[in-house]
This record gives C-alpha cells, sequence and structure tokens, in this order.
C-alpha cells in the first residue's frame, strides 16, 4: 500500500482535533493515518541576547498545521485544509517513498516553481 505525506492547516487546535476526529474507529483509534500536529509553526524566530534573554518574541503562523501519514488515498473530505509548501530539500519527516510521493505530486501541481526547476549553476559557482 502507498503511504502519501499530506500537510493541511486549520484555523486553531479546535478544529484540527474536530476534523482529525473524523478519522477514529468505534474503539477512538486511527487506523488510516498516522497523525502528526505541528501547531504554530514559527514565521519569525525569537531573538536573544549573548546572555539568552529573549528581545523580541517569536512570530507564530495564524493557521494551526497538521502533517497526516495516509494509509493509501488521502480523504477528498480533508482537501479543504490542504496545503502544498515547498519541500525542504530532499529532507521531511516520513518514509521514502512517503516523501518522494510528496515531491513528485508538489511538482506535478506547481511545475514552474523554481524548487521543480532549479536555475543551471554558473561556471563562477564551482569556483
Amino acid at each position: 500500500m502507498t503511504k502519501k505525506t499530506r500537510k493541511y492547516c486549520f484555523a486553531n487546535e479546535t478544529e484540527a482535533n474536530s476534523v482529525i476526529d473524523t478519522l477514529r474507529d468505534d474503539e477512538g483509534n486511527i487506523t488510516a493515518a498516522a497523525i502528526v500536529k505541528l501547531g504554530y509553526l514559527t514565521v519569525t524566530p525569537a531573538t536573544y541576547d549573548d546572555e539568552g534573554n529573549e528581545l523580541t518574541a517569536a512570530v507564530l503562523s495564524d493557521v494551526y498545521a497538521v502533517d497526516v501519514y495516509w494509509d493509501g488515498e488521502p480523504l477528498a473530505s480533508w482537501d479543504q485544509y490542504i496545503v502544498f509548501p515547498t519541500p525542504l530539500g530532499r529532507h521531511s519527516d516520513g518514509r521514502s517513498s512517503s516523501r518522494d510521493e510528496y515531491i513528485k505530486t508538489y511538482c506535478e501541481l506547481f511545475p514552474d516553481s523554481l524548487y521543480c526547476n532549479p536555475p543551471e549553476p554558473e561556471e563562477e559557482d564551482f569556483i
């Protein structure tokens, strides 16, 4: 069975939990997927002085992020929450087949992105 990684954003944790609960069986177990609640992601990191005192607080995203590792096809009912952030190089969570499938799907959805079509290196890049 092909595992598929998808990323979702919700208005808040309560909404995320409500949607996640739709995946539970009669015994309360989630059987179709693995869920990773990322929460409110850092948009701008906090800054600190030399003694470790916070100078400026971190700025967090205004949406609640969740990664889902589906056993097979993602549920269509989750499509309204899906986001496709640019992959971070070749590193991401999940199995390599799931990671590769995410990158392939990303490039199918965004074929003109620099991630999928990086510029050719200039000769001076090798000096």
